[in-house]
């Protein structure tokens, strides 16, 4: 009788007794320069995960968590952070990507999760391409090559990151349209997105707005006449057209005097498209100096004339300094700003203080 082996005898025993032992979150991540890239597809990367998880024994899989459109420089992820409060809740304890870019590509982040933070919650991590598998390759010294991979990721961001910019660059040049959102009164063509057209629904708001800025009517009067009228405040009508998908609309539900005076400054409606006026540092939007904006005159349809902007300009120009000459006591911070909102339409509340002439008038 044949002797059997005593590895093939362990291996066999092992085999039958194995149980799922994790329950895997399949994390799959698609930033916006990815989209033209099959092999990075959600369904790409989700096939590999599935097919990864069919063929371990000790692994299930409890859900996927898609971050569509997100950069990995940023951990702000709606996706990934849900992940991430499952794994502090025990729902999963195993992490699944297509590879350690597909986690994030700042180098030192990156690093903390996969070294410091996953581990302390007992939270196995694995990037198929790369080979990498937290319960074999950190003890084993395999993960000494991590912070190289890490940096790779991080410098290839950081490299397709100024390649788009420099395109977006070079397309507000060409007096083309570059903007996720189009200015209120317009529409992007639907075979260019590039390309404003007139919004016939709006665009006759717009019209509107001009010219009870030239009957002399101030921002207050105009955004309360609107809602009066019932017109759709700009957040509302590009949520009901899909083209705004933010559901937190506190401060978007109904006209604000802030919305009409960004409407009556904006030189978009008279057909030139003035571009650059922020950038992002850190993740953040903040305004650029006029020298930096990007001007080119005459690349769409106007809503108003030359003539009816230019005339709205000087009597806001007239109204600014003659409110600049109004005396004005300062006074304290409000500390209820931002926090205090109308019960009925939801926009936030600001305070505001009057002169009061005491004594008898005549």
């Amino acid at each position: 009788m044949a002797r059997k082996s005593r590895k093939n005898t362990e291996a066999a025993a092992a085999s039958e007794t194995a149980v799922l032992t994790y329950r895997a979150a399949g994390y799959v991540r698609l930033s916006v320069e990815d989209n033209h890239k099959k092999g990075d597809s959600l369904e790409t990367q989700k096939a590999l995960l599935s097919n990864f998880i069919e063929l371990s024994t000790d692994i299930e899989l409890a859900d996927f968590y898609v971050d569509n459109g997100a950069t990995g420089t940023t951990f702000d992820r709606p996706a990934f952070n849900k992940m991430l409060s499952d794994a502090e809740s025990g729902v999963i304890n195993c992490i699944i990507v297509k590879d350690l870019s597909r986690l994030g590509r700042s180098a030192i982040d990156t690093g903390y999760y996969i070294e410091k933070y996953l581990p302390s919650l007992g939270v196995r991590f694995i990037a198929i391409n790369d080979d990498f598998d937290s319960v074999h390759d950190m003890e084993n010294g395999a993960g000494v090559i991590l912070p190289l991979k890490n940096m790779i990721n991080e410098a290839y961001a950081l490299d397709i990151g100024r390649k788009i910019r420099a395109q977006q660059q070079q397309a507000m040049k060409s007096g083309e349209y570059v903007g996720a959102k189009p200015p209120y009164g317009y529409i992007k063509a639907p075979d260019n997105c590039h390309k404003l057209v007139v919004d016939p629904e709006t665009s006759a708001v717009v019209k509107q707005i001009y010219g009870w800025a030239l009957e002399r009517d101030g921002y207050i009067t105009i955004s309360r006449r609107l809602n009066e009228m019932g017109v759709e405040a700009p957040s509302v009508y590009a949520q009901r057209k899909g083209i705004y998908t933010q559901r937190n609309m506190r401060d978007g539900i109904s006209w604000h005097p802030r919305t009409v005076s960004l409407i009556l400054s904006d030189d978009v409606y008279v057909g030139d498209m003035v571009q650059g006026k922020s950038q992002t540092l850190n993740h953040k939007q903040i305004p650029t100096t006029p020298d930096k904006w990007i001007i080119v005159r005459d690349t769409h349809e106007p809503i108003v004339s030359r003539e009816m902007f230019a005339a709205v300009q000087a009597h806001r120009a007239h109204v600014f300094e003659e409110s600049k000459k109004q005396l004005s006591t300062p006074h304290n911070s409000n500390i209820f700003k931002g926090k205090i909102f109308c019960g009925h339409c939801g926009i936030s509340l600001s305070r505001n203080r009057y002169n009061v002439v005491s004594g008898n008038e005549v």
